[in-house]
């Protein structure tokens, strides 16, 4: 094979793999959307309520949790959080939540971020709309991360756990 045919078969190959991992991202991208439709089935209502993050931008959000808060293998380490609440198989997580928020911050309507390791992307909100569905957000490999009141929400197992920094 000469040296042209080998060099338009490579670039051929690595057009290929591009698309592919387009289609790849683009597939991720429609089921994060879908998810999005089922946690916030109003959210085109709040258009600036409920928003995807690019994939440069959900990678610093991911970046910035994890120089903020302890993680080990298996989450964060909640051994080393001094402040935090963690509530086991509790019956009313919604007021349990908006109530630890408010005594500790006074504030609810933060700009925070859906992190789930399962995606590439981040969905960014208010903290309120995640009060409101904590239910339909808690899955055991999600966090909830307000970077500007350093408060971070894991599920682990029937659990929900928060912390803080102050």
């Amino acid at each position: 094979m000469s040296k042209d045919r080998k060099e338009r078969l490579k670039e051929l190959l690595d057009k290929q793999k591009q698309k592919r991992i387009e289609e790849e991202g683009k597939r991720e991208y429609e089921f994060l959307l879908e998810e999005v439709n089922e946690l916030f089935p109003n959210h085109m209502d709040y258009k600036e309520e409920v928003e995807i993050l690019s994939k440069e931008d959900s990678e610093k959000i991911k970046d910035e949790l994890f120089e903020v808060f302890p993680f080990h293998n298996s989450g964060i380490d909640w051994r080393l959080m001094f402040y935090k609440t963690i509530f086991s198989n509790f019956i009313d997580y919604e007021s349990a939540l908006a109530e630890l928020i408010n005594k500790n911050h006074k504030l609810n309507n933060e700009i925070c971020y859906i992190i789930d390791f399962n995606y590439r992307y981040v969905i960014k909100t208010k903290l309120t709309n995640i009060i409101h569905r904590v239910e339909e957000v808690r899955t055991w490999d999600r966090y909830i991360y307000c970077p500007r009141i350093k408060l971070v929400i894991e599920f682990p197992s029937n659990d929900i756990a928060v912390g803080w920094k102050e």
